[in-house]
């Protein structure tokens, strides 16, 4: 996008298309995952189900600020709480049957692992960091792919805080992460100056880099509306900082002065629903010896 005002009309648009023409997306969801439950469909239904009402809350979470000034964490919670477990569930499934290698996109599981830490579910979210290696290094994703580098960004600031170290020789790594790289050779910096230069051409990038149509020459970092205006990268590595009682920034620019890129809220509850449980009550009936990661 050009500018911020071009990526709120799109994402208004966007959105309120997607809630209105995809509304089934919920109803089906709870379906597929009753399903299971009543022995009618095989666990790939759970699974596509969680996915399915992940997506749907993370639209809603978007549109309620777009229409609303409203940040409503409850529906934050629940997409990243369904986007957690249907990764979770899909590894376990992932352990029992050799060809099960499906999972979320890299770069969406990376965002709810963000979000996780966001939302003050800080012993999850390092939980969930783990499988992503797991699966990073695993048969689900196989290395990664290069693209979208703001994931790579944030898996790695995620790194830096637990003092993991990635092996590079068995990854797709960017071969130029921009200004990416520069801020993870700062990412510590107590340099308030500097601090809020790199902020700044973060937001420049991710405002650029905010674009659902691909070119045969171009991939945009962010090409989902979910994460236009949402700069889920930027507060990930502020609420580290934050963590780490570096200095803090203190916004001084149109996309960071929006109410929804706080990277300090309160700490939210962590969703429940009833179906999941008796979902994984009955695979780990089924499948005996094996157990969930999450």
């Amino acid at each position: 996008m050009r500018n911020l005002a071009e990526s709120i009309a799109y994402t208004n648009k966007k959105k309120a298309s997607q809630i209105r023409l995809l509304e089934s997306h919920y109803s089906k969801s709870i379906e597929e995952i009753q399903d299971f439950i009543a022995g009618k469909r095989s666990a790939v239904g759970v699974t596509s189900g969680l996915g399915y009402l992940s997506g749907w809350y993370q639209w809603n979470f978007i549109q309620s600020f777009i229409v609303n000034n409203e940040v409503d964490y409850e529906q934050l919670s629940k997409a990243t709480f369904f986007g957690i477990e249907s990764n979770n569930v899909r590894y376990f499934l992932g352990k029992k049957v050799a060809t099960f290698k499906t999972a979320l996109l890299f770069h969406i599981s990376v965002k709810h692992l963000a979000q996780a830490l966001l939302l003050g579910w800080e012993d999850r979210a390092i939980k969930y960091g783990q499988l992503i290696l797991s699966m990073l290094y695993g048969k689900q994703y196989n290395g990664g792919h290069p693209g979208y580098r703001h994931a790579w960004f944030i898996l790695e600031i995620f790194c830096k805080w637990r003092e993991i170290s990635l092996d590079y020789d068995k990854l797709n790594y960017p071969p130029d992460m921009g200004i990416y790289g520069r801020v993870l050779t700062h990412w510590d910096t107590k340099d308030q100056v500097l601090l809020e230069e790199l902020v700044d051409q973060l937001t420049k990038f991710h405002i650029e880099q905010s674009d659902e149509e691909e070119h045969k020459d171009w991939t945009p970092d962010f090409s989902s509306s979910d994460y236009f205006i949402y700069a889920i990268e930027i507060l990930i590595w502020l609420n580290i900082r934050s963590k780490l009682r570096l200095p803090d920034y203190h916004a001084d620019n149109d996309l960071m002065r929006l109410s929804i890129n706080n990277w300090d809220t309160r700490k939210q509850e962590i969703p429940t629903f009833d179906l999941l449980e008796q979902s994984k009550a009955k695979l780990l009936r089924e499948y005996s010896g094996i157990e969930f990661e999450i």
